[in-house]
C-alpha cells in the first residue's frame, strides 16, 4: 500500500478519534509541532526511516521529544504507529492530518509568493480578499522569491494569480515571440 494512503487512513482516524473526544484543536497543534520538527530535523526523519534502528528504539526517541509536549491521544497514536512498524509515515500522517483538518474546518490553504515579506496590514487585506471570493477561512503561507522583481503570485487552489513584474515581463516577450509582424530576411 502506497505511503500516502497509509498516511492518510492513519491521519483520518485519529482525527475522527479527537473529534469525538473533543481534543481536535490539540491534536492539530501536536501534528502541526511533529511536521515542524520534522521539518527542521532532516536527521529525525532519517531516525524514523531507518530500518537498522529497533521500534523500541524509536519509540523511546517519541516519548523522550514528545511526552509532556503533546496530547496523551497523540502519542498514544505514535505509539500505535511505531508498534505496527509504519514509523516511516509519520511525517506523512502530520501533513496529511493538516489537510483532513483543514477540510473539516473549511480552511482554504493559499499561498503568497512577494519581493518583501508581507506586513500585518497586507497579511489581513489577502486573508480578507480569499474569504470574500471563496467563503472559507484562510490559511496563509507566505514565501519571499527576490527573481520577481515586484508584485506577487497569489495562489489558492489550482487558481494562480501573478501580478509579478517578472510575470508581466515573460508575458510580453511571448507577445512579442510569437506576434512578430515582419520576416527575416537572409
Amino acid at each position: 500500500m502506497s505511503e500516502f494512503r497509509v498516511a492518510s487512513r492513519y491521519a483520518k482516524s485519529l482525527l475522527d478519534l479527537a473529534q469525538e473526544q473533543g481534543k481536535l484543536e490539540e491534536v492539530n497543534r501536536d501534528m502541526q509541532l511533529f511536521e515542524k520538527v520534522g521539518r527542521e530535523n532532516r536527521e529525525f526523519l532519517l531516525v524514523l526511516r531507518n530500518p537498522i534502528i529497533t521500534h523500541d528504539k524509536k519509540l523511546s526517541i517519541l516519548r523522550a521529544i514528545f511526552k509532556g509536549r503533546v496530547n496523551d491521544l497523540t502519542l498514544a497514536m505514535f505509539e500505535i504507529i511505531v508498534r505496527k512498524q509504519r514509523e516511516a509515515v509519520l511525517f506523512s500522517v502530520a501533513k496529511e492530518f493538516h489537510n483532513q483538518y483543514n477540510v473539516v474546518k473549511a480552511i482554504e490553504n493559499a499561498e503568497v509568493i512577494s519581493v518583501t515579506p508581507l506586513t500585518e496590514q497586507l497579511r489581513s487585506r489577502f486573508k480578507e480578499i480569499i474569504k470574500k471570493e471563496f467563503g472559507k477561512e484562510v490559511e496563509l503561507h507566505e514565501k519571499v522569491d527576490k527573481d520577481l522583481i515586484g508584485g506577487y503570485i497569489l495562489k489558492v487552489g489550482d487558481k494562480q494569480i501573478d501580478e509579478s513584474i517578472k510575470g508581466k515581463l515573460q508575458t510580453l516577450k511571448r507577445q512579442f515571440t510569437f506576434n512578430t509582424p515582419y520576416i527575416k530576411e537572409f
